[in-house]
């Protein structure tokens, strides 16, 4: 092919309509997408192709860039050459090189040097930053668990229509501008075929997945729309890596540079007659000789239309016999319905081949489990409700059950103390009411069940199997959860928390399996509950330890109360003797107290309460009435000294009626001598001092008055 300017501005026209093409898609299904054709609402999936078709624009502009400049230095080169046939005609003076003057050959090395490189560059950073922010807007979708705010078009017809429509042209294109790079002229413009082929890829994901939303089947479309990023992010990275390649790829001179956005994979989309020709170079080297040439691989290719008819013909002969097997069952399903009321057991099932009937094959003794609550990370062997909180993937919901019975139940100090541990020890609770307390339960619930032998078409009518974008449960899974976890929470709020974390006090586990498959079997579920596993139940957040000490001081408390009612047991046998009588004694007493304080009660009547008291107290025979014994004997020996002193004084009263005055000289001489026995003496002598020479022995001498017993006796008796 001759390479003049003719044929560089037949390229540059093809890369403007292919910019022209380019701009039209992405602008037509940006349109669409933000909803402006009338009241058609906006679509995510519409939007994240059209954001990946405006990255073609700096393709396309930089290849008519390119193409005219190529054009513009053919012109030159043209010109320069008819000058030079003139000069050498007229023999001009001027004869020398003119290279200082090639301007366009110039900026054409300069386009190829820089401009190229940074529109590599800038489509790299443009489909990087278009992913990202892609991924970060899915991201908060997940976060904040919306269903609806991950728009999609309700016009689905016009969508798949607009979408397949420039899904075909662009590919069409593609393949038209793929078959003009292979001429060396033409050979940059493999970059705009590869992302034309792109183009086609994306809008025919987007038509499939818009398809599948006719069958009620979002998840197409929600895969589709985590694609495009992805693929977003291959196509960069591939260019990245191609520019560095170009970095140190040897230079060849007159060789028109590939730029780095000429993809490679999407060049043997738009040329896939390439690839079928690597293939069959690669089969010829692998058995050493031209064997595509050969007369078998002639008759393979010329019999591969029958070959593959037959194939398609054995498989849809294999698509119509299902094997069921013996811990199965299955159900005939056209067109996502259930055909027929038979559900087939172990054995073949015969069906007409898809897509008119399809086979729904479910195991039903496999033993499913299906998380209630948060799970825990790495849960410990042993749950110490002293640690900390445990770790979860997400918050854990606390669970509302009754009050403590230790702080809902408060006996009275009245009350009896056979009623109060009556009250303690019963694990039912009791008529008082509670008020308005009530505690928080952490817990770790887990179901495990299985589908019904015979309850395959409860199980499949129940509800759908749809699972929304990134859950991890199906619409039946939650189902199922939401009518236990009401179970469950309903329960709880029924039992107080020593009930919920004693395992002794209540069978938790069967009460809640009882209540969870009775409403199942209501709501006709199909299913039957194998267990209900509860490995955590503890106090909500960090209040376990408390509990912990609670117990303890608990315990504590009991063994204080032992110990003062064995005290007390100890004191009263010490007291009264006999612990049966005790009733009755503290009855004759409060008796003989309310006598004792009432003014109107006349003394005979307190004093033969008394008596009563006293007799009972003798008959028990504790410390009590020897008390009284003692008391009593006191009294007596009190009485007989009192009658002793009397009658003594009646003696000495006649003594005084005889000799008046010797008798109180004597009494006093008494008196003196008991009370001056131990005390020192002083001898005052009335003498000149001079005259008296004192020789002092600091001895003590007996008294004067100790010298006689004079009345020692009359002393003592007094």
């Amino acid at each position: 092919m001759r390479i003049d300017h003719h044929a560089y501005r037949k390229a540059t026209r093809v890369a403007g309509f292919g910019f022209l093409l380019q701009a039209l898609a992405a602008i037509t299904i940006l349109v669409f997408a933000l909803g402006l054709f009338g009241s058609l609402a906006r679509d995510v999936v519409l939007g994240f192709a059209a954001i990946y078709l405006f990255g073609g624009l700096f393709v396309w502009l930089s290849l008519i860039a390119v193409f005219y400049q190529h054009t513009q230095e053919r012109l030159e080169s043209l010109e320069e050459d008819e000058l030079a046939a003139e000069q050498a005609t007229t023999g001009s003076l001027f004869d020398t090189g003119r290279e200082h003057e090639k301007v366009a050959v110039r900026r054409l090395r300069l386009m190829h040097k820089w401009l190229m490189p940074a529109v590599s560059l800038l489509v790299v950073a443009y489909l990087s930053l278009a992913a990202w922010g892609m991924w970060r807007y899915l991201d908060q979708l997940d976060a904040a668990a919306g269903e609806g705010d991950f728009l999609l078009t309700g016009a689905r017809g016009w969508a798949v229509a607009i979408c397949l429509a420039f899904a075909a042209v662009c590919f069409v294109v593609s393949r038209f501008v793929g078959g003009m790079a292979k001429q060396t002229v033409w050979q940059n413009l493999r970059g705009g075929a590869g992302y034309m082929v792109g183009n086609a890829i994306v809008l025919m994901a987007v038509a499939v997945g818009i398809i599948f939303r006719y069958f009620e089947n979002d998840q197409v479309i929600g895969f589709v729309a985590y694609a495009i990023p992805l693929g977003m992010i291959v196509l960069a990275f591939e260019i990245v890596l191609n520019f560095i390649l170009n970095l140190y790829r040897p230079r060849i001179t007159g060789e028109v540079r590939r730029p780095a956005f000429d993809s490679r994979i999407l060049s043997l989309l738009s040329a896939p007659d390439a690839l079928i020709k690597s293939i069959n170079d690669a089969v010829n080297y692998q058995f050493g000789f031209d064997i595509t040439s050969s007369w078998g691989y002639q008759l393979l290719l010329r019999s591969f239309a029958w070959l593959l008819a037959f194939g398609v013909m054995a498989i849809v002969l294999l698509d119509t016999m299902v094997v069921v097997e013996p811990h199965e069952q299955a159900i005939k399903l056209s067109w996502g319905r259930v055909v027929g009321d038979d559900v087939y057991h172990s054995g073949i099932m015969w069906k007409w081949p898809w897509p008119v009937q399809s086979a729904a094959i479910y195991d039903v003794s496999r033993i499913r489990e299906l998380p209630l609550t948060i799970q825990r990370i790495n849960p410990p062997d042993v749950d110490d409700w002293a640690a900390a909180a445990p770790r979860t993937v997400g918050d854990i919901e606390p669970f509302l059950v009754s009050a403590s019975r230790s702080t809902a139940i408060a006996p009275d100090r009245e009350q009896a103390p056979a009623l109060r541990d009556e009250a303690e020890a019963s694990p039912e609770p009791t008529e008082k009411p509670m008020g308005e307390l009530f505690s928080l339960v952490d817990a770790e619930i887990t179901l495990q069940y299985r589908i019904k032998p015979d309850g395959l078409r409860d199980y499949l009518n129940f509800t759908t199997e749809f699972r929304g974008r990134r859950q991890r449960l199906t619409m039946r899974d939650r189902a199922l959860k939401a009518l236990a976890l009401r179970e469950i929470t309903q329960h709880l709020s029924r039992l107080s928390m020593e009930q919920v974390v004693s395992r002794g006090d209540t069978n938790l586990a069967r009460q809640l399996h009882d209540r969870i498959q009775s409403t199942f079997d209501k709501h006709e579920t199909g299913v039957l509950v194998v267990a209900v596993n509860l490995p955590m139940l503890r106090p909500s957040g960090d209040a376990g330890k408390y509990f912990e000490e609670f117990a303890i001081a608990k315990h504590q408390r009991r063994e204080t109360v032992a110990q003062k009612r064995a005290e007390e047991a100890r004191t009263f046998m010490i007291l009264l003797g006999d612990l049966d009588r005790r009733e009755e004694i503290f009855a004759e007493f409060h008796t003989w107290d309310q006598l004792r304080r009432d003014p109107d009660v006349d003394a005979d009547t307190v004093l033969e309460q008394r008596i009563v008291v006293e007799r009972l107290l003798a008959a028990a025979g504790g410390d009590l009435s020897q008390q009284i014994d003692r008391a009593e004997a006191a009294r007596w020996v009190t009485l007989m000294e009192a009658r002793a002193k009397a009658f003594k004084h009646q003696g000495k009263l006649a003594s005084y009626r005889v000799a008046p005055e010797l008798f109180m000289q004597r009494e006093i001489m008494i008196v003196l001598s008991q009370a001056l026995a131990n005390r020192r003496k002083y001898f005052v002598i009335g003498v000149d001092p001079e005259r008296i020479k004192i020789d002092i022995d600091m001895q003590d001498m007996p008294s004067l008055f100790t010298t006689t017993r004079l009345g020692a006796d009359e002393g003592k008796s007094n």
